[in-house]
C-alpha cells in the first residue's frame, strides 16, 4: 500500500509542480522540462521520506532501497503514459483537427471542398515539422530536411515496432 500511496501521491505532486511551471512560462521544449521536474520530484520525495520517515504518516516507510525501488519503478511507469499521453495533447492530431471542423459545421455538415481547403499543409504539416526542428531530431541545411542522430533513432524505433506488429510504414 505504501508504494501505491508515495509513488500516486509524488507523481500528482509532479504534476502540480508542471501546472505551475506552465502557469508562469511554457517552456520551448516541454518533454525536456517536464522529465527534468518530474525526475527532481522524485529525487526529493524519495531522499525525505528516506531522511525521515514519519513522512509516510501511518505507513510504513518503504523497506529500505528494495521499497524505494519499488515507488520509483510505480512512478516511472504513471510518467511514461503521462508522457505519451502529453505528446498528444502537445499538438492538435490530424484527426481532431478534422472532427473539429466538422462540428463547427454543425448540423448541416461541411462542404467536402471546403473541408479539404482546410486541411492543408499550414495547418497538417508545417506545425509538425516545426516540432521536428524544435526537438532536435532534424534540422534545415541547404534547403534540406535531415534527421539527427536522435530522429534516426526515434525513425528506427518505431519503424521496427511497426514491422514487429506487422503493421505497413505508412501512416
Amino acid at each position: 500500500m505504501t508504494t501505491l500511496v508515495l509513488g500516486l501521491g509524488l507523481f500528482l505532486l509532479a504534476l502540480a509542480a508542471q501546472l505551475a511551471v506552465w502557469r508562469v512560462r511554457l517552456p520551448r521544449r516541454q518533454t525536456r522540462a517536464i522529465l527534468a521536474i518530474f525526475g527532481a520530484v522524485l529525487a526529493a520525495g524519495l531522499l525525505a521520506v528516506r531522511l525521515w520517515p514519519g513522512l509516510c504518516g501511518p505507513l510504513d516507510p518503504p523497506a529500505g532501497a528494495a521499497g524505494l525501488l519499488h515507488v520509483a519503478l510505480l512512478y516511472f511507469s504513471l510518467l511514461g503514459s503521462y508522457v505519451i499521453s502529453y505528446s498528444a495533447l502537445e499538438a492538435d492530431s490530424p484527426t481532431l483537427l478534422m472532427v473539429r471542423m466538422i462540428d463547427r459545421a454543425g448540423a448541416e455538415g461541411i462542404a467536402r471542398e471546403a473541408f479539404l481547403q482546410g486541411m492543408n499543409d499550414e495547418l497538417l504539416v508545417l506545425p509538425r515539422l516545426a516540432d521536428l526542428l524544435r526537438d532536435r531530431m532534424a534540422v534545415l541545411a541547404g534547403g534540406r530536411y535531415r534527421l539527427t542522430a536522435k530522429g534516426r533513432f526515434m525513425a528506427r524505433l518505431f519503424t521496427t515496432y511497426r514491422r514487429l506488429l506487422g503493421a505497413g510504414l505508412g501512416g
